[in-house]
């Protein structure tokens, strides 16, 4: 509840969806295609968030370590699309050993194709907009207000989807949260790209030092369109050793386009005391700065191949990994997740596995154990209150662990689609989306060519 004045021309909308990460533009385009009036809000400029907006290098979690598709639907017409346009190799071999694959994306490129599928399904999207108040009447969301450009903007959805990440809507909204406590926190990060990479003399060192990276690693002959490497162990102790690198680390992860001579690398780390402080992004921000350039520097100097790297592009913003998680009515648990739990109402599939980066540790992130596979229940995608909200993507109803496996690209899509469609169907039928028949969702997602359980179309 607020105490920001009764809006008098309010935009009605069906669905509003607060955040246009992977989960908001699949959840957008969910209720989109199955015929709501859907609006899309983002505090940004634009679409993509976490997974554009970081740099990410890839997104994971579509296969498990056995070779089993658990995420398909809009997720995979997203990576086709991109495949079509060179934007993606498509499924490509993880060599990490979480998951069989990972989908290797051009974040640019992921911003113009989700952009595309948004206008195609006819959603509304205003960008720098961030939330700033929810008007509750009972347990209903009757108003959202938008602080954009032009002034604040009121909102009545029918239904609200919160896939901001960090829960804001719900946080407005008075809704309940998972607790955490100061030894669950994960340190933050930023992504980098270096351009001006020479692949060949990269590669030539790689095949020659195979003992400082992940078993299983693929070192071709000659550099493939698309490299991904977990290593450089003894170049990064020397570079601390001697003085030149702040950070101690044992390995990094770098993707490389080859055709393009840019590397996304993945090793910067830094651990907050204070991770819902207000000046805690800002002050990460300057460490993880700090440490680029040192990286910048290093690179050139110690890393063959990249004696002529510059860096070209940093995250637009810290990835913090952990954010607020609301109290669904349902929370699923690591061992759900670690054990394949199935639930008669499974919307969606995961297969990356829980893993756990430290800050003051040099390994990058050690998991649980290989993705085996796991099943969502839709009931953690609806808060105890209010009646008319979803949330989907990380901050769904899960304890710690099990957030660590659920907050990856695939699963966020998976989820965020399963929203839209229960969203889209919650206003068909004049009810709250938990008085739904789950048994009509799951097949409309299935229809829709999604995976909603690990025993394929079975019911």
């Amino acid at each position: 509840m607020t105490n920001a004045r009764q809006p008098r021309q309010p935009l009605a909308v069906d669905v509003l969806v607060v955040g246009a990460g992977c989960a908001g533009v699949a959840a957008a385009v969910g209720a989109g295609e199955e015929g709501a009036a859907t609006l899309l809000v983002d505090a940004a400029g634009c679409v993509g968030d976490t997974l554009a907006g970081h740099l990410l290098e890839h997104g994971g979690g579509f296969y498990t370590i056995d070779g089993q598709q658990v995420v398909a639907g809009f997720a995979q017409r997203l990576v086709g699309q991109m495949r079509q346009t060179g934007a993606s190799p498509g499924h490509a071999h993880d060599d990490a050993g979480d998951t069989a694959t990972r989908a290797p994306i051009n974040p640019t490129a992921l911003m113009l194709t989700e952009a595309r599928c948004l206008h195609d399904a006819g959603v509304g999207l205003w960008l720098h907009a961030p939330l700033v108040a929810v008007k509750r009447h009972r347990n209903r969301i009757v108003y959202c207000a938008f602080s954009t450009p032009s002034g604040v903007r009121w909102v009545a959805p029918r239904m609200v989807i919160d896939t901001s990440g960090d829960a804001v809507a719900a946080h407005l909204a008075l809704a309940g949260f998972q607790p955490d406590t100061a030894t669950e926190r994960q340190p933050a990060s930023l992504q980098f790209t270096l351009s001006g990479v020479d692949f060949a003399a990269l590669m030539h060192y790689v095949r020659g030092h195979a003992e400082e990276f992940r078993p299983g690693g693929h070192f071709p002959a000659a550099p493939e369109d698309h490299v991904d490497l977990w290593g450089f162990a003894s170049l990064l102790r020397q570079g601390y050793q001697e003085g030149s690198l702040s950070l101690a680390r044992n390995e990094m992860h770098i993707a490389g386009w080859a055709k393009r001579g840019e590397l996304g690398v993945n090793v910067t780390r830094y651990d907050g005391q204070e991770p819902d402080g207000a000046d805690h992004a800002g002050q990460a921000w300057l460490t993880l700065c700090r440490q680029i350039v040192e990286y910048d520097h290093w690179f050139r100097r110690c890393v063959p191949g990249c004696a002529r790297a510059y860096v070209s592009a940093i995250g637009g913003q810290v990835d913090g990994r952990v954010s607020r998680r609301v109290l669904g009515r349902y929370t699923v648990t690591q061992h759900d997740v670690l054990h394949g739990v199935r639930f008669h109402d499974s919307i969606a599939c995961g297969g990356f596995p829980i893993k756990s980066p430290f800050a003051d540790q040099p390994d990058l992130a050690p998991a649980d154990r290989p993705g085996q596979g796991f099943e969502v229940a839709y009931r953690s995608l609806l808060p105890v209150k209010p009646d008319n909200l979803l949330v989907a993507g990380r901050c769904l109803s899960s304890d710690h662990a099990a957030n660590r496996a659920l907050r990856v690209t695939a699963t966020c899509l998976a989820t965020g689609e399963a929203a839209g469609v229960a969203a889209a169907l919650a206003v068909r039928q004049g009810c709250p989306p938990a008085l739904i028949a789950v048994d009509q969702l799951r097949l409309r997602l299935r229809q829709r060519g999604a995976i909603v359980s690990l025993d394929g179309d079975a019911s």
